[in-house]
């Protein structure tokens, strides 16, 4: 799923060429600009593609594509898990359409299954600086090497059959760090460095497929207790703490804004999401302020005040409770 693989492969300079997308079968190339040579170059910059073991590959871009283009190819079978860090992405598979846009401060992440091979297209813009990360599984390395490994099986099996599902989520502090370790590797002798490479992306199909039997669950399980106007009211007051979760929020404001009672937001938060709005919101906050540290755009204390506490000693035992780590531990991390 990786843009047709980038070719999988580009000159020294770190350049990917027409050509480098001409000499591969099953790989086609369209561009807006009709003027093309073989020679010009589409992107540049830093690429890996590579299969770190028999059903499992790794693809990482950081580059700047430099003209519009559209690369078609047949994609597999194949769990893709999907990390953007920058820039806008349109796909299609199929007769199915994905949009992916990076969202500055909160680390998302993306999983499409395809359960069937099916036509594979990918529109670059142009001109936009490019940072992903993807991790592709087959069902034969799933069913091998992951699906032992998880304890709803049943789940995991029907996860594959679930042909151009799409699931997102907001990375855990512990996926963050993978990805930044594989943007990142340390310093390693060339015989280690696909082992490394491995070993995070392993744990990254596997904590994907736990985002997404977890939230399978979760709408299992609220799907029997909330009516069609429950989940609109529900959706109504998540969309409003986004927009304005650093403000001063109170419940009957933001069940006022979802049409609702106070108390029956409470009692749809209670079900969804087994948590009081009040919780919910403190948590939303304390992503924002972890989001904030890894970049190194605020201070403890800043981070502190961004998360909604007056006392850096309760922000510290929130957030060690959430995330598993001290805020000092987590600036400049992202």
């Amino acid at each position: 799923m990786a843009a047709a693989g980038e070719a999988g492969h580009q000159a020294g300079d770190g350049h990917v060429r027409v050509r480098d997308f001409m000499r591969h079968a099953g790989i086609a190339l369209d561009s807006p600009d009709d003027r093309l040579s073989m020679d010009d170059t589409l992107m540049k910059g830093t690429f890996l593609h590579r299969e770190l073991r028999r059903g499992l590959v790794l693809h990482v871009s950081d580059a700047v594509e430099e003209r519009a283009f559209t690369a078609t190819s047949l994609l597999p079978e194949e769990l893709s898990c999907i990390f953007f860090l920058e820039g806008n992405v349109d796909l299609s598979i199929g007769d199915r359409h994905f949009a992916f846009q990076a969202e500055r401060g909160v680390a998302r992440g993306a999983a499409i299954v395809n359960a069937c091979p099916e036509n594979f297209a990918r529109a670059s813009r142009g001109r936009q600086h490019l940072r992903h990360l993807v991790v592709s599984a087959t069902p034969e390395w799933l069913h091998r090497d992951a699906l032992e490994a998880v304890t709803d099986t049943r789940g995991g099996a029907r996860l594959l059959r679930d042909h151009l599902a799409e699931h997102r989520w907001t990375l855990t502090p512990r996926m963050v760090e993978l990805v930044r370790q594989i943007f990142s590797p340390s310093p390693l002798i060339p015989q280690l460095r696909d082992l490394y490479l491995e070993g995070r992306a392993v744990e990254l199909v596997a904590e994907t497929m736990a985002a997404v039997l977890q939230a399978d669950r979760s709408d299992a399980g609220s799907s029997t207790l909330l009516t069609r106007q429950d989940a609109i009211c529900l959706q109504r007051a998540k969309d409003f703490i986004e927009a304005h979760g650093g403000e001063a929020l109170s419940v009957e404001t933001i069940a006022r804004e979802a049409g609702i009672s106070a108390s029956g937001l409470q009692r749809l938060f209670r079900a969804a999401e087994d948590r009081s709005v009040f919780d919910y919101v403190r948590n939303l906050r304390l992503e924002r302020a972890f989001a904030a540290l890894g970049r190194g755009d605020v201070t403890v204390q800043e981070a502190s005040a961004l998360a909604g506490y007056t006392s850096a000693a309760n922000f510290a035992t929130a957030f060690r409770r959430r995330f598993g780590l001290v805020p000092t531990a987590a600036r400049g991390k992202a």
